[in-house]
Order: C-alpha cells, then structure tokens, then sequence
C-alpha cells in the first residue's frame, strides 16, 4: 500500500520538499502527516480525505452531519468515541459501520471488533464532523451509559433471576438514574409515548415519534425485571404482582416542565411490557389555524361553531389529532360567560375556567354517568371525550337537544361514515338529523423535513393509486430529521356539514359512500383531496399519504 505522502504527491497536492518538510513536522509534534500538513496550510482537510478514502479504498461521507442511528451508540462508550475521534452510525446485516476521520489507528478497532464480537467496516468523516455528532449524540448518554454499566453490575453481583429483583435493585441509584433518563430522553425527542418491551431473545426501549416507533435503547435482557419493578414503584404499583395488568400514573418535573406519564403494564409471556403515555401539562394549546386545516375546512368548521346547541363529531382513528382539535375549538369557544364542562379518558390538557373530569371506572364513574350528572350543573358547552356505546350517544343526543352544544369523538375512518356510525350505535336516524351539527375527519401526516427535500419517486402501484400531474417532494433523511425524512406532524381534514340534502340521505338510511358522493358534489374535500393539497405545497409525500390512508 503507497503511503499517504506519496499518494499526496501523486496527486499533485504537495511537492517532495513539502512532504519532507510536513515528516519533520509530523516526528517533531507526534502528530500523523496528514494533521501536519494540514496545520502548516499545505493541503485542506478535504484533500487529505480524499486521499485517505483512494489510499485505503474506504467510502468518504457527504459534508453535511453524520446520520447516526442512536441504537448502536450503546456498542461504543462516549469516552472511546472522544478519545479516537470516531462515531459508530448504523448496523446492516450484523456489520457496524464507524465514522473515522483517522484510518489508520488499527488498533483500536481490533479491539472493537473482539469486543463487539462483530465486524466493523469504515467511512471517512472529517474531524469536526464526527466531533459534532459526538456532542449531539452522546451528550447526555454518558450518565446514562454509567447507570447501564452499573446496574449490570448489580446484577452479575446478585445473580439477578430474570422475574426477580428486591427492593435494594429497584431503588439502587443506577437503575433510578436510567429510567430517569429514559424518561428526560422521551420529552427530549418528543416521543407521545414509551414502549419498554421484551421478547424471548430482546428487550428494547422505544419511543413514539410523530406516530411511528423508533427504538432507542436495547439494555441487556436480564435487566427487564429491574426497569419495569422500578417503574411500578414510581406509578406506586404493586411490585409483587406479576400476573395481571396494572394501571397509574407518574408525575415528573423535567426542564422545568410539569410532565404527566400514565403507566399500562401488562404480563406477556416472556414477562411483563408496559407503556407510557406521555401527557405534557404544560403544552400549549394550538389555535385552530395552526392545526394545518385548508382554509375552506377552518371556513366551514367557524360556522359550524357558531351554533348554540347541536351535536359536531370528530372522527379518526386513534392517535390522529381529535383530541387536540376539541382542545383548539374549546379553547376558542372558552370565555367568562360560558360554562364548559368536559368528561375525559384522561384529562390531557388543563385549559383555564373549565370544569374537566376525570372518567374513573372503577368508581362507576363512566362517559354515561358523569354525563347524567352534570346535565344538572347548568352547562353551556359539553365535551364528552368519545362515545362508547349506545347510552353514552343516547345521552349525548339527549344533551344537544336540550339546548346544550356537545363536542365528541367516533372511531370510524370518515366523516360520512357517523351517521351511519351512531345509527349502529342505536341512535334513530330521525334523533341524529335533528342534532347533528356537522362532523370533522381528520388524519396527522408527517411533514417532509425541510432540510433534505428531494423530487419522489413513486412505483407503479403509487403512480396508478394517485395518477399525479405534478412533481412531488420527500425527504432522504439527514441530521436534522434523525434521517426519517420528516419531522413534525399536521393535519388533513374533511369537514362535513350537515344541511338539507344530507338529512334527507340520513333519514334515508343511506350509506356512508351515498352521504359521500353528496358531499363531495356540495363541496366537501374528501381526506385524500386535502392530502395532495399538502403534497402540492411540498409538506409531505405521497408515501406518507398513502401510510396515513
């Protein structure tokens, strides 16, 4: 192999007296030639990259920031990362790829390679860039490594069994530091929820990111039992109990937020999982315009909002905004004249003046009774968080026709589908028509990471789905967006109105692709109309539509 010096001046980057002049520099100092030249203003560093990625034929990376899968930062502790200047980035088929700016220190990754017992293949990475990612990945992680480190070392010392872990482990400062830490690391990421799961060969931690989940953490199986024991005792649960599901709450401050996760742990047969919602109290509200609604569905919505009494729904499926949009229309409606009370299943948001309550079943406390009961406490506008069943809806109806405006939720995937939806319920089409304001449709679709937005392209199945006529944008995934494409989340919505004609389909008992068809020629925008919309202005792609639809 020629060496690097020769290589430089095969290339006509530096003469043979600059080359002796940057050896002496290099013997002198203790420093590699490369760094030497470099310093003395000979070559920039982009040359000398280029040279190391022909000398060594290793593939150099981009300038812009290392993509790092955050996984496999667990294979390489921050010190050892700081010390080589290099960065593990991503595992394919049981091979670790390492950002190196220095290919030439063998043996450091021999010694990686025994410790990991896998093979590591190299890129070239400038300095600064690896130096950069270090600071973004790892900052943070040290504590959290040294809680790992330790609680293993609890649990070699005490011969932890896989079901088992006293009460000295659990509340053992390493085991308490990391699932601190996992924890600050989900409102960090913005994660809506935390999935702390384990197989027959895997435990792993995972985050919810703009709808999707994303692994951040793969700790050693074994420590399964102390992280979830401990986790119940924070949600003060029963840390004997393995055997049923149990539910609680856990309230924390971080970064100076007041964060409120409920806690589900259910027994599976490798053991116990659990997630966690995450509900940040302090969290504004959106307004209605910036939930990314178009501006004939906000148009239509305001005058659906100025009724004084009926019935308006919000459908989706879980975990596509609903909640938020009666948020953003209570917060809107909110003022010291009216009197609104909620019953919610939990109370996400604390909005001031509202009278919220907490659903509680144990307690017989249910959509259906705490509705019965505060029809007597002289309300104005009533949000009940979703109907259930059929005497939730009765009561419901009952309320809007009273002279009350009732906000709600359906799990069904359209607006024409809730007429149709609460007639199933058990609702008479003749009640449903009389009170029946409008009903909302709505998805959350991720929005293309402005960083690294380049032309998609569609297969054939996309391009005979969507048929486009324009050219549409995605992301590739780059730093910014942890190399997803997208980052952040808006809305698509339909919005249906509830006139003549369609009360005429309802009483009818017409289908919802009849209520639809009608709509459509009033001028309602169906879900995938509004998506291309967004397409069109480069927010999204037509991947992720078709992910939502």
């Amino acid at each position: 192999m020629k060496k690097i010096g020769d290589v430089l001046v095969e290339a006509g980057l530096i003469t043979a007296k600059k080359l002796e002049q940057g050896l002496a520099v290099s013997a002198k100092q203790n420093i590699r030639l490369g760094e030497a030249l470099i310093d003395m203003g000979y070559i920039s560093e982009d040359e000398l990259l280029s040279a190391l990625s022909k000398q060594f034929c290793i593939p150099r990376l981009g300038s812009e920031e290392l993509l790092v899968d955050p996984t496999v930062l667990n294979d390489v502790s921050a010190q050892v990362a700081r010390q080589y200047t290099l960065i593990p980035l991503h595992k394919k088929n049981g091979v670790l790829v390492v950002a190196t700016s220095d290919p030439m220190n063998i043996s450091i990754l021999g010694d990686l390679e025994a410790r990991l017992k896998h093979r590591i293949v190299l890129s070239l990475a400038g300095k600064d860039q690896i130096l950069r990612a270090i600071e973004r990945h790892y900052s943070g992680r040290e504590g959290l490594e040294e809680s790992i480190n330790q609680v293993q070392q609890i649990e070699n010392e005490k011969g932890l069994d896989l079901f088992e872990a006293d009460d000295s482990m659990v509340q053992s400062a390493p085991v308490v530091k990391f699932v601190n830490q996992v924890f600050i690391g989900a409102i960090r990421e913005r994660a809506s929820d935390i999935h702390i799961e384990r197989d027959g060969v895997n435990f792993h931690i995972r985050y919810r990111i703009d709808g999707l989940l994303k692994t951040m953490f793969r700790p050693k199986l074994h420590l399964n039992p102390l992280i979830v024991s401990r986790i119940k005792v924070m949600a003060k649960l029963d840390v004997s109990e393995h055997r049923v599901p149990q539910d609680g709450r856990i309230m924390m401050s971080i970064d100076g937020q007041s964060v409120d996760f409920r806690v589900a742990i259910c027994p599976c047969i490798d053991g116990e999982n659990v997630v966690i919602r995450i509900l940040n109290r302090e969290s504004k509200t959106p307004e209605l315009p910036q939930l990314g609604f178009s501006e004939l569905g906000l148009e239509r919505l305001q005058k659906l909002l100025t009724h004084n009494f009926g019935l308006l729904i919000v459908a989706g499926q879980t975990g596509s905004g609903k909640t938020t949009t009666l948020y953003s229309i209570l917060q809107q409606l909110n003022n010291e004249e009216t009197k609104i009370i909620t019953l919610e299943d939990p109370v996400e948001i604390r909005l001031p003046l509202l009278n919220q309550i907490q659903i509680n079943p144990r307690v017989d406390l249910t959509f259906a009774s705490g509705l019965r009961s505060i029809l007597r406490m002289d309300p104005d506008i009533i949000l009940v968080g979703e109907i259930r069943d059929q005497e939730t809806a009765g009561l419901a109806v009952n309320a809007a026709m009273t002279g009350h405006l009732v906000f709600s939720t359906l799990h069904c995937g359209i607006a024409s589908e809730v007429p149709v939806r609460l007639s199933e319920i058990g609702i008479e089409p003749y009640l449903t028509s009389n009170v029946l304001l409008g009903a909302i449709a709505q998805r959350l679709i991720r929005l293309n990471c402005p960083h690294c937005l380049e032309p998609e392209t569609l297969s054939k199945e996309m391009t005979e789905r969507f048929k486009p006529d324009f050219q549409s944008f995605g992301g590739k995934g780059c730093a910014a967006c942890a190399g997803i494409g997208y980052r952040g989340r808006i809305c698509i919505e339909e919005v249906l109105p509830i006139d003549d004609e369609i009360r005429k389909l309802m009483l009818e008992r017409a289908t919802n692709q009849q209520i639809e068809a009608e709509a459509i020629t009033r001028g309602m925008v169906s879900l995938k109309t509004a998506g291309i919309d967004k397409i069109k202005s480069k927010l999204t792609s037509f991947a992720e539509l078709a992910r939502v639809l």
